[in-house]
C-alpha cells in the first residue's frame, strides 16, 4: 500500500505540473515585455495555420477585440477550454478574433490536431499561430492557459483562461475598459505589506485577506525564511474549499483521488467557498483567499498544517473534518473471467494493478468515484473506451467488473458554524 500511495502522490505531482507548468519560461522577464494601457506593435510577420485559412494581419484587427491564447500540447486545461473559445469565435465574429499562439512548431501541432477527436467533435478551427517568439517575449509567462486581451492597439488585460467570457468580451467592445484579474506569473504575495527583513516590527502572527491581484495561485507552502529564521506559512488565491482541501492533504494524505463528488458543503453559499468558473475572473476578485503566517517555532508540516486549519476555522467560522458517507461510485468487483481478443488487449495500457487502475479511472472523470473491491496485484491492459459496457468487455479478461452503486467512501466536509 506504501507503494501504491508513492506512485499515487508522484503521479499526482506529474500532473500538476503538466498542467500548471506545462510551458517553461525565462525566469528574466524580458525588456520588451507589456503591462496593461501599453501601447502593443504587431509583429511584422507571423507563422500561422488552421482558421480559416485566410492570412491574419494584427493590424487590421484593430477594431476587434483580439484575444491571444497562448498553450501547448501537454496542456489539458488548455484543451478542455478551446471548444468554448471555438463557440465564442463563431458567436461573436463580428466584434472578436480570438488567437491560438504556441511556441511548438508546425509538425507537432499538425499531429497534435490530427490525432485529438475531442477537438474534432467539437470542431476547433481557431486560428494558430506557432513557433512563436515575437508574442511569448512581449507578453512572458510561466504556465499555461495565459490570455491577453488587446484592442485598438492596446493591452487590455492579461489574465486567466476564466476571464475569456461573452460578458467580458461585449464590455471591452462596447467601453474599450475591462478590468480583469491580472495573471503574473513573476509575482509573488506578500500580505504583509513589506518584507520581514525591513522591519523589526513584526514577530509573529497570521495574516488572511482576499485575492491579490498580480500573485499566482499557490497552495500552502511551508519555509523558513534564511535571513530571520522565521517559518513562513502561505498559500494565495485559493478558494475556501481548495484551502481546505490541500491543508487536510498535509494533515493525512489521501490515497484517493479528491474528487467534487467527495467534498460535502454544508454552508448557506456555495458560490462562496467553490470556484465558479462560469463567471470568470469576477469570482476570484470576490471570493479567493490568501493566508500568511509567522512563527518562531519550526514543527512538522502536518502539526503546521492544522494550526492553519485552525486558523481558517476561527476567522471564516466553519469547521472541516473526514467521515465515511454513502455516495454514487464506481465499484470494481471479482467476476468469472471472460477471454478478449489479444488484438484489443495490445493496443492497450497496462496498469500495475488494479488499485493503479481505479485512480486512472477516477482521473479520467468518466464515472464516479471508484472504488476498488478486488485489490489485484495483476497487471491489467485497457485499451481506450467510451462507454462502461465497452470497458467492462476487457475488464472481464481479467476477473473484474464495474457496476454503478452506492457505497460509503471517505468525503471531506465543511460545514458553517451558526
Amino acid at each position: 500500500m506504501n507503494h501504491f500511495k508513492q506512485l499515487f502522490v508522484s503521479f499526482i505531482l506529474l500532473i500538476l505540473t503538466i498542467n500548471t507548468f506545462a510551458q517553461t519560461a525565462e525566469n528574466i522577464i524580458s525588456k520588451e515585455a507589456l503591462k496593461i494601457g501599453d501601447t502593443f506593435v504587431p509583429p511584422s510577420a507571423i507563422q500561422q495555420m488552421r482558421g480559416t485559412g485566410k492570412p491574419l494581419d494584427l493590424q487590421k484587427l484593430a477594431g476587434k477585440v483580439v484575444i491571444l491564447d497562448f498553450f501547448d500540447t501537454y496542456c489539458g486545461t488548455c484543451i478542455q477550454s478551446m471548444p468554448k473559445l471555438q463557440k465564442l469565435q463563431d458567436k461573436l465574429k463580428d466584434k472578436v478574433q480570438i488567437i491560438s499562439v504556441t511556441w511548438q512548431d508546425k509538425a507537432t501541432i499538425d499531429k497534435f490536431f490530427a490525432g485529438n477527436s475531442y477537438l474534432k467533435e467539437n470542431k476547433v478551427n481557431l486560428p494558430v499561430i506557432y513557433a512563436d517568439v515575437y508574442l511569448k517575449q512581449r507578453f512572458p509567462h510561466q504556465s499555461v492557459p495565459h490570455v491577453v486581451f488587446l484592442y485598438k492597439g492596446k493591452v487590455k488585460a492579461i489574465t486567466n483562461y476564466k476571464s475569456v467570457t461573452e460578458e467580458n468580451i461585449l464590455e471591452l467592445y462596447k467601453t474599450e475598459l475591462i478590468e480583469l484579474p491580472l495573471k503574473d506569473d513573476f509575482g509573488k504575495g506578500d500580505l504583509m505589506g513589506k518584507k520581514m527583513e525591513e522591519t523589526e516590527s513584526v514577530k509573529y502572527g497570521v495574516w488572511i485577506a482576499g485575492y491579490q491581484n498580480g500573485a499566482p495561485f499557490e497552495s500552502l507552502k511551508i519555509k523558513k525564511d534564511s535571513l530571520t529564521n522565521m517559518i513562513k506559512t502561505s498559500f494565495y488565491n485559493a478558494s475556501i474549499s481548495s484551502a481546505v482541501k490541500f491543508i487536510w492533504a498535509k494533515i493525512s494524505p489521501a490515497d484517493y483521488v479528491p474528487r467534487p463528488e467527495r467534498l460535502v458543503l454544508k454552508v448557506k453559499n456555495l458560490d462562496q467557498y467553490q470556484d465558479v468558473e462560469a463567471k470568470g475572473g469576477v469570482w476570484s476578485r470576490e471570493h479567493a483567499l490568501s493566508y500568511e503566517r509567522l512563527d518562531k517555532i519550526s514543527r512538522p508540516d502536518s502539526v503546521q498544517a492544522r494550526l492553519v486549519l485552525n486558523d481558517l476555522h476561527s476567522f471564516l467560522g466553519i469547521r472541516s473534518y473526514k467521515v465515511m458517507k454513502k455516495i454514487p461510485c464506481l465499484i470494481l468487483q471479482p467476476c468469472p473471467v471472460q477471454p478478449t481478443p489479444k488484438d484489443t488487449l495490445a493496443k492497450g495500457m497496462v496498469y500495475e494493478n488494479s488499485a493503479v487502475l481505479a485512480v486512472m479511472t477516477d482521473l479520467g472523470g468518466k464515472f464516479p468515484p471508484v472504488l476498488d473491491r478486488v485489490n489485484s496485484k495483476e497487471k491489467i491492459q485497457i485499451a481506450s473506451y467510451e462507454t462502461l459496457a465497452e470497458f467492462n468487455a476487457q475488464l472481464a479478461a481479467y476477473g473484474i467488473e464495474a457496476v454503478l452503486g452506492e457505497e460509503e467512501m471517505e468525503v471531506l466536509v465543511i460545514e458553517e458554524i451558526e
